[in-house]
Protein backbone atom coordinates (compact mmCIF):
# COMPACT_ATOMS: atom_id res chain seq x y z
CA UNK A 1 0.00 0.00 0.00
CA UNK A 2 1.60 3.38 -1.16
CA UNK A 3 2.27 6.38 1.64
CA UNK A 4 -0.59 8.12 0.06
CA UNK A 5 -3.53 5.51 0.64
CA UNK A 6 -2.18 5.35 4.64
CA UNK A 7 -2.78 9.14 5.03
CA UNK A 8 -6.50 8.61 3.37
CA UNK A 9 -6.53 4.69 4.49
CA UNK A 10 -10.17 6.03 5.77
CA UNK A 11 -11.73 6.63 2.62
CA UNK A 12 -11.14 3.23 1.19
CA UNK A 13 -14.19 2.03 2.56
CA UNK A 14 -16.25 5.25 2.31
CA UNK A 15 -17.57 5.41 -1.48
CA UNK A 16 -18.20 2.28 -2.93
CA UNK A 17 -21.06 3.93 -5.77
CA UNK A 18 -23.07 1.96 -7.84
CA UNK A 19 -24.33 4.03 -10.92
CA UNK A 20 -27.21 3.11 -12.46
CA UNK A 21 -27.19 -0.05 -10.09
CA UNK A 22 -29.98 -0.11 -7.72
CA UNK A 23 -27.83 -1.49 -4.70
CA UNK A 24 -25.69 1.67 -3.12
CA UNK A 25 -23.04 0.58 -0.91
CA UNK A 26 -21.36 2.81 1.38
CA UNK A 27 -19.17 2.54 4.26
CA UNK A 28 -18.59 5.69 5.93
CA UNK A 29 -15.62 5.14 8.38
CA UNK A 30 -15.95 8.82 9.38
CA UNK A 31 -18.83 8.75 11.12
CA UNK A 32 -17.51 7.21 14.13
CA UNK A 33 -14.41 9.94 14.09
CA UNK A 34 -15.11 12.57 16.35
CA UNK A 35 -15.62 15.51 15.06
CA UNK A 36 -12.57 17.73 15.12
CA UNK A 37 -10.54 15.92 17.92
CA UNK A 38 -6.97 15.59 17.85
CA UNK A 39 -4.19 14.38 20.40
CA UNK A 40 -0.83 15.15 19.61
CA UNK A 41 -2.22 15.81 16.16
CA UNK A 42 -3.35 12.86 14.95
CA UNK A 43 -7.16 12.03 14.21
CA UNK A 44 -9.45 10.40 17.16
CA UNK A 45 -11.86 7.64 15.42
CA UNK A 46 -12.86 6.64 18.85
CA UNK A 47 -13.09 7.56 22.47
CA UNK A 48 -14.03 4.85 25.62
CA UNK A 49 -13.76 6.30 28.93
CA UNK A 50 -10.26 7.98 29.14
CA UNK A 51 -8.67 6.03 26.21
CA UNK A 52 -8.30 7.48 22.77
CA UNK A 53 -8.32 5.49 19.57
CA UNK A 54 -6.49 6.72 16.43
CA UNK A 55 -7.09 6.16 13.32
CA UNK A 56 -3.04 5.45 12.51
CA UNK A 57 -3.26 2.73 15.24
CA UNK A 58 -6.11 1.21 13.29
CA UNK A 59 -4.61 1.59 10.00
CA UNK A 60 -1.80 -0.32 11.61
CA UNK A 61 -4.06 -3.00 12.71
CA UNK A 62 -5.96 -3.58 9.19
CA UNK A 63 -2.89 -2.83 7.17
CA UNK A 64 0.24 -3.58 9.12
CA UNK A 65 3.28 -1.50 8.94
CA UNK A 66 6.78 -1.64 8.11
CA UNK A 67 7.55 -4.74 10.49
CA UNK A 68 4.44 -6.62 10.61
CA UNK A 69 2.35 -6.89 7.20
CA UNK A 70 -1.51 -7.72 7.64
CA UNK A 71 -4.14 -8.67 4.95
CA UNK A 72 -7.04 -7.64 7.27
CA UNK A 73 -7.58 -4.53 5.65
CA UNK A 74 -7.18 -6.02 1.88
CA UNK A 75 -9.83 -8.45 3.24
CA UNK A 76 -12.30 -5.85 3.86
CA UNK A 77 -11.49 -4.21 1.04
CA UNK A 78 -11.77 -7.08 -1.45
CA UNK A 79 -15.01 -8.25 0.45
CA UNK A 80 -16.79 -5.41 0.34
CA UNK A 81 -15.70 -4.86 -3.50
CA UNK A 82 -16.97 -8.36 -3.94
CA UNK A 83 -19.92 -7.84 -2.22
CA UNK A 84 -21.07 -4.93 -4.02
CA UNK A 85 -20.56 -6.45 -7.44
CA UNK A 86 -22.14 -9.83 -7.21
CA UNK A 87 -25.21 -8.02 -5.20
CA UNK A 88 -25.85 -5.90 -8.08
CA UNK A 89 -25.46 -7.88 -11.09
CA UNK A 90 -27.33 -11.18 -9.57
CA UNK A 91 -30.77 -11.91 -8.55
CA UNK A 92 -31.70 -14.54 -6.41
CA UNK A 93 -34.06 -16.56 -7.67
CA UNK A 94 -36.06 -19.54 -6.57
CA UNK A 95 -33.75 -22.27 -6.81
CA UNK A 96 -30.67 -19.94 -6.00
CA UNK A 97 -32.93 -19.19 -3.10
CA UNK A 98 -33.61 -23.23 -2.28
CA UNK A 99 -29.39 -23.54 -2.49
CA UNK A 100 -29.07 -21.04 0.04
CA UNK A 101 -31.75 -22.15 2.66
CA UNK A 102 -30.10 -26.01 2.19
CA UNK A 103 -26.62 -24.56 2.15
CA UNK A 104 -27.57 -22.65 5.74
CA UNK A 105 -29.52 -25.89 7.12
CA UNK A 106 -26.40 -28.53 6.47
CA UNK A 107 -23.71 -26.28 7.56
CA UNK A 108 -25.42 -25.68 10.94
CA UNK A 109 -26.38 -29.31 10.94
CA UNK A 110 -22.73 -30.14 10.36
CA UNK A 111 -21.51 -28.06 12.77
CA UNK A 112 -23.99 -28.37 15.66
CA UNK A 113 -22.84 -28.59 19.06
CA UNK A 114 -19.42 -26.50 17.03
CA UNK A 115 -20.51 -23.48 16.85
CA UNK A 116 -17.45 -21.18 18.04
CA UNK A 117 -15.70 -23.33 15.09
CA UNK A 118 -18.47 -22.55 12.39
CA UNK A 119 -17.76 -18.65 13.78
CA UNK A 120 -14.12 -18.91 13.24
CA UNK A 121 -14.74 -19.76 9.72
CA UNK A 122 -16.66 -17.26 9.17
CA UNK A 123 -14.83 -14.43 10.60
CA UNK A 124 -12.28 -15.72 7.67
CA UNK A 125 -14.33 -14.17 5.52
CA UNK A 126 -15.29 -11.35 6.89
CA UNK A 127 -18.70 -12.74 8.66
CA UNK A 128 -18.84 -11.31 12.37
CA UNK A 129 -22.20 -13.47 13.64
CA UNK A 130 -23.73 -16.86 13.24
CA UNK A 131 -26.28 -14.94 11.51
CA UNK A 132 -24.87 -13.93 8.80
CA UNK A 133 -24.75 -17.66 7.43
CA UNK A 134 -27.37 -17.06 4.99
CA UNK A 135 -25.60 -13.66 3.81
CA UNK A 136 -22.05 -15.90 3.36
CA UNK A 137 -24.09 -18.51 1.09
CA UNK A 138 -25.73 -15.38 -0.44
CA UNK A 139 -22.85 -14.02 -1.79
CA UNK A 140 -21.27 -17.25 -2.71
CA UNK A 141 -24.10 -18.41 -4.86
CA UNK A 142 -24.57 -14.98 -6.66
CA UNK A 143 -20.80 -15.35 -7.44
CA UNK A 144 -21.12 -18.51 -8.52
CA UNK A 145 -23.92 -17.66 -10.57
CA UNK A 146 -22.04 -14.69 -12.13
CA UNK A 147 -19.12 -16.68 -13.28
CA UNK A 148 -20.99 -19.65 -14.59
CA UNK A 149 -22.87 -16.68 -16.97
CA UNK A 150 -19.71 -16.04 -18.14
CA UNK A 151 -18.23 -19.18 -19.02
CA UNK A 152 -21.42 -19.83 -20.69
CA UNK A 153 -20.85 -17.19 -23.21
CA UNK A 154 -17.82 -19.36 -24.61
CA UNK A 155 -18.21 -22.68 -22.54
CA UNK A 156 -16.85 -24.96 -25.31
CA UNK A 157 -13.78 -23.01 -25.91
CA UNK A 158 -12.84 -23.16 -22.44
CA UNK A 159 -13.75 -26.45 -21.48
CA UNK A 160 -11.49 -28.16 -24.22
CA UNK A 161 -7.81 -27.52 -22.06
CA UNK A 162 -9.86 -29.44 -18.95
CA UNK A 163 -11.53 -32.65 -21.52
CA UNK A 164 -7.91 -32.94 -22.82
CA UNK A 165 -5.37 -32.83 -19.63
CA UNK A 166 -8.08 -33.85 -16.54
CA UNK A 167 -10.12 -36.74 -18.29
CA UNK A 168 -13.52 -35.57 -17.36
CA UNK A 169 -16.39 -38.26 -17.33
CA UNK A 170 -19.43 -39.17 -15.73
CA UNK A 171 -19.54 -42.11 -13.22
CA UNK A 172 -21.58 -44.52 -11.11
CA UNK A 173 -19.87 -47.58 -9.03
CA UNK A 174 -21.69 -50.50 -6.80
CA UNK A 175 -19.83 -50.48 -3.49
CA UNK A 176 -19.58 -53.69 -1.09
CA UNK A 177 -18.21 -52.49 2.45
CA UNK A 178 -16.30 -54.64 4.49
CA UNK A 179 -15.34 -54.93 7.91
CA UNK A 180 -12.11 -55.43 7.45
CA UNK A 181 -9.30 -54.13 5.40
CA UNK A 182 -7.33 -56.89 5.13
CA UNK A 183 -10.40 -60.23 4.72
CA UNK A 184 -13.71 -60.83 3.48
CA UNK A 185 -16.03 -62.21 5.39
CA UNK A 186 -18.07 -64.86 3.51
CA UNK A 187 -21.33 -62.37 3.61
CA UNK A 188 -19.28 -60.16 1.98
CA UNK A 189 -18.31 -62.20 -0.86
CA UNK A 190 -21.60 -63.90 -1.15
CA UNK A 191 -22.57 -60.04 -2.05
CA UNK A 192 -19.90 -59.54 -4.38
CA UNK A 193 -20.74 -62.93 -5.95
CA UNK A 194 -24.39 -62.06 -6.51
CA UNK A 195 -23.91 -58.49 -7.73
CA UNK A 196 -20.97 -60.07 -10.67
CA UNK A 197 -23.98 -62.91 -11.53
CA UNK A 198 -26.66 -59.87 -11.77
CA UNK A 199 -24.49 -57.65 -14.02
CA UNK A 200 -23.20 -61.09 -16.00
CA UNK A 201 -27.46 -62.11 -16.53
CA UNK A 202 -27.36 -58.22 -18.24
CA UNK A 203 -29.16 -56.23 -15.18
CA UNK A 204 -28.74 -52.62 -16.02
CA UNK A 205 -25.94 -51.24 -13.50
CA UNK A 206 -27.80 -48.82 -12.11
CA UNK A 207 -30.70 -51.37 -11.20
CA UNK A 208 -27.92 -53.79 -9.51
CA UNK A 209 -26.57 -50.47 -7.74
CA UNK A 210 -29.83 -49.50 -6.33
CA UNK A 211 -30.67 -53.43 -5.11
CA UNK A 212 -27.04 -53.92 -3.43
CA UNK A 213 -24.45 -51.15 -3.36
CA UNK A 214 -23.48 -49.99 0.42
CA UNK A 215 -22.69 -46.61 -0.43
CA UNK A 216 -25.33 -43.44 -0.17
CA UNK A 217 -25.36 -43.17 -4.41
CA UNK A 218 -27.19 -46.32 -3.79
CA UNK A 219 -30.43 -44.33 -3.99
CA UNK A 220 -29.37 -42.37 -7.90
CA UNK A 221 -28.38 -45.79 -9.50
CA UNK A 222 -24.83 -45.66 -8.17
CA UNK A 223 -24.50 -42.26 -10.19
CA UNK A 224 -21.70 -40.12 -9.14
CA UNK A 225 -21.54 -37.60 -11.27
CA UNK A 226 -18.65 -35.66 -12.38
CA UNK A 227 -15.41 -37.17 -12.01
CA UNK A 228 -12.03 -35.25 -13.31
CA UNK A 229 -8.41 -35.57 -12.39
CA UNK A 230 -9.01 -32.82 -9.33
CA UNK A 231 -12.09 -35.01 -7.98
CA UNK A 232 -11.38 -35.47 -3.97
CA UNK A 233 -11.67 -39.10 -4.19
CA UNK A 234 -9.11 -41.92 -2.75
CA UNK A 235 -6.74 -42.81 -4.92
CA UNK A 236 -7.31 -46.36 -5.70
CA UNK A 237 -10.72 -45.49 -6.80
CA UNK A 238 -9.92 -42.20 -8.89
CA UNK A 239 -6.89 -43.62 -10.60
CA UNK A 240 -9.42 -46.62 -12.00
CA UNK A 241 -12.29 -44.71 -12.98
CA UNK A 242 -9.83 -42.39 -14.80
CA UNK A 243 -8.56 -45.37 -16.50
CA UNK A 244 -12.07 -47.24 -17.04
CA UNK A 245 -13.69 -47.23 -20.48
CA UNK A 246 -17.26 -45.75 -21.43
CA UNK A 247 -19.47 -48.54 -20.95
CA UNK A 248 -17.01 -51.07 -19.66
CA UNK A 249 -17.66 -52.56 -15.26
CA UNK A 250 -14.13 -52.71 -14.22
CA UNK A 251 -12.93 -55.63 -11.90
CA UNK A 252 -13.54 -55.03 -8.11
CA UNK A 253 -11.48 -51.98 -7.24
CA UNK A 254 -10.23 -51.95 -3.12
CA UNK A 255 -10.33 -49.39 -1.09
CA UNK A 256 -10.28 -48.85 2.26
CA UNK A 257 -14.24 -48.22 2.02
CA UNK A 258 -14.88 -51.48 0.44
CA UNK A 259 -14.29 -53.24 -3.04
CA UNK A 260 -16.01 -51.39 -5.91
CA UNK A 261 -17.15 -51.71 -9.16
CA UNK A 262 -17.04 -48.67 -11.87
CA UNK A 263 -18.97 -47.67 -14.52
CA UNK A 264 -18.15 -44.73 -16.62
CA UNK A 265 -21.32 -44.10 -18.23
CA UNK A 266 -20.05 -40.93 -20.38
CA UNK A 267 -17.07 -39.13 -21.00
CA UNK A 268 -17.94 -37.60 -24.65
CA UNK A 269 -16.72 -34.32 -24.92
CA UNK A 270 -20.39 -32.47 -26.52
CA UNK A 271 -22.62 -34.96 -23.93
CA UNK A 272 -20.80 -33.59 -21.16
CA UNK A 273 -21.72 -29.62 -22.06
CA UNK A 274 -24.97 -30.64 -23.31
CA UNK A 275 -25.52 -32.26 -19.93
CA UNK A 276 -27.53 -29.51 -17.71
CA UNK A 277 -27.22 -31.77 -14.43
CA UNK A 278 -23.33 -31.51 -14.42
CA UNK A 279 -23.06 -27.85 -15.56
CA UNK A 280 -21.97 -26.43 -12.00
CA UNK A 281 -19.60 -29.24 -12.18
CA UNK A 282 -18.10 -28.02 -15.55
CA UNK A 283 -18.09 -24.17 -14.23
CA UNK A 284 -15.93 -25.26 -11.34
CA UNK A 285 -13.35 -27.39 -12.85
CA UNK A 286 -12.68 -24.43 -15.86
CA UNK A 287 -12.27 -22.23 -12.25
CA UNK A 288 -9.76 -24.15 -11.13
CA UNK A 289 -7.69 -24.05 -14.87
CA UNK A 290 -8.46 -20.79 -15.44
CA UNK A 291 -7.93 -19.23 -11.85
CA UNK A 292 -7.51 -15.68 -13.22
CA UNK A 293 -10.62 -16.06 -14.73
CA UNK A 294 -12.57 -14.77 -11.18
CA UNK A 295 -10.98 -11.74 -10.38
CA UNK A 296 -11.31 -10.36 -14.42
CA UNK A 297 -14.86 -11.51 -14.76
CA UNK A 298 -15.59 -9.18 -11.13
CA UNK A 299 -13.56 -6.40 -12.31
CA UNK A 300 -15.31 -5.60 -15.78
CA UNK A 301 -18.96 -6.66 -14.50
CA UNK A 302 -17.74 -4.23 -12.12
CA UNK A 303 -17.02 -1.94 -14.90
CA UNK A 304 -19.96 -2.24 -16.42
CA UNK A 305 -22.12 -1.72 -13.46
CA UNK A 306 -20.10 1.60 -13.59
CA UNK A 307 -18.64 1.39 -9.77
CA UNK A 308 -16.60 4.27 -9.20
CA UNK A 309 -14.19 4.56 -6.42
CA UNK A 310 -13.03 7.19 -4.20
CA UNK A 311 -10.04 7.80 -5.13
CA UNK A 312 -6.89 6.49 -8.08
CA UNK A 313 -5.55 4.74 -4.85
CA UNK A 314 -8.40 2.99 -3.95
CA UNK A 315 -8.83 2.11 -7.73
CA UNK A 316 -5.53 0.81 -8.06
CA UNK A 317 -5.50 -1.18 -4.56
CA UNK A 318 -8.41 -3.16 -5.55
CA UNK A 319 -6.76 -3.97 -9.06
CA UNK A 320 -3.41 -5.34 -6.97
CA UNK A 321 -6.12 -7.30 -5.14
CA UNK A 322 -7.49 -8.65 -7.94
CA UNK A 323 -4.05 -9.29 -9.39
CA UNK A 324 -5.07 -6.86 -12.38
CA UNK A 325 -2.61 -4.24 -11.74
CA UNK A 326 -2.50 -3.92 -16.21
CA UNK A 327 -6.24 -3.55 -16.54
CA UNK A 328 -7.10 -0.33 -17.97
Amino acid sequence: MSEKLKENWFVVLVAVILIGAVTFYTYDTNKGKLPGKKVDGKDVVATIGDTDYFADDLYTELFGDETNASSVGNSILFTLYQRAVVDAAVEVDSDMKLKINNSVANMKSYYSGQETTLLSILKQYGYSSLDDLEDFFTIYFKQQKLVGDYFDQDLENLFKDVYAEESPRIVSHILVKTASKDAVTDEEQKKMDEVDAALKEGKDFATVAKEYSDDGSASDGGNLGYVDANTSFVEPFLKAALAAEKGVVTDWIRTDYGYHKILVTENDMNALLENEDIREDIHAAIETAHPELTPKILWEKGQELGIKFANENIENAIKELLDLKEEK
